[in-house]
């Protein structure tokens, strides 16, 4: 019996030192799962400072630092790395404990045309397979800067085209100092009318611009030859599918507006074009005309 009760204890020893052993041993990664937070992003490009980060995550925290590749499919993306785009590294790392990282990569401004996007198709490599895909598209801007706004500007108007017998006249703007973000644009199609526009600069991707309220654009008379209601030819804002945006790389204006006049009706929806210039050719427009 004394025989048999040592061998149970030398078994049970075995075992503790067996369960100690296994207790030991790094816990493996091989089930997480790793992939961008999402498929897509779309980044704003000022300058070649900015830094944009792309979410990575696990599906559960690392037992070990674990590294992920990162690997830019360039027979896919239409943006070439170190001509329009830098990635801070191919390697990217999940600390002991932790779910989440990111790739970072910046943008080169001088390299990307306005109105141009470029896309870039990065995967992730992990446990020898590729995780997951996403698409970055980056879009060249510019900083927004009201003083853009002020001075000359051609404008092209399906107003004046139907209602003017012309298709473009120049204007003069400026910034109203009383509100940020507002153009006056002076005389816009009548003497004496000028017309309030808000540039909205919040959103850098979507730079959308709307009317200062509904406005009086001049006289039924002046636009039809008689009077019409109280006389006053509005301006208003068009329906939502309608958007209004302007352009800080290309400083130009695209306006849709609603004109009316009150208690007799809509007249139509009309689209105006603004372009801003240089003095010197406004001065050249001045002598021979558009």
């Amino acid at each position: 019996m004394r025989v048999t009760n040592m061998r149970l204890l030398a078994f049970v020893a075995i075992l503790l030192l067996l369960c100690g052993c296994k207790s030991e041993e790094p816990a493996s990664n091989d089930n997480n799962r790793v992939s961008f937070a999402k498929s897509n992003y779309t980044f704003g490009v000022v300058d070649n400072e900015e830094w944009f980060e792309i979410s990575v995550v696990a599906t559960e925290a690392m037992h070990s630092n674990q590294n992920i590749g990162v690997e830019v499919v360039a027979a896919e993306s239409s943006a070439i790395e170190d001509v329009h785009f830098v990635v801070e590294s191919h390697t990217v790392t999940i600390k002991e404990g932790k779910r989440n990282t990111a790739v970072r990569i910046r943008g080169i401004a001088e390299s990307i045309e306005p109105n141009t996007p470029l896309e870039i198709k990065l995967n992730l490599l992990f446990n020898d397979n590729k995780a997951n895909t996403a698409t970055i598209t980056l879009q060249r801007c510019c900083e927004f800067d009201i003083h853009n706004f002020e001075g000359y500007a051609v404008v092209t108007s399906t107003w004046s085209m139907q209602y003017m017998n012309r298709d473009s006249h120049l204007v003069h703007t400026y910034a109203d100092k009383s509100e940020e973000g507002v153009v006056v644009i002076e005389d816009m199609f009548y003497e004496d009318y000028d017309i309030r526009v808000k540039m909205h600069n919040n959103d850098r991707l979507n730079p959308l611009a709307t009317l200062c309220g509904a406005q009086v654009l001049g006289t039924t008379g002046e636009a039809f030859g008689t009077i019409y209601g109280n006389g006053k030819l509005m301006m208003g804002a068009a329906p939502d599918e309608y958007l209004s945006y302007y352009s800080t790389c290309e400083n130009f204006l695209l306006l849709y507006t609603e004109m009316y006049v009150e208690e007799v009706g809509t007249v139509g929806y009309f689209g105006h074009i603004l372009e801003w210039i240089s003095d010197d050719e406004a001065e050249r427009i001045m002598r021979e005309g558009l």
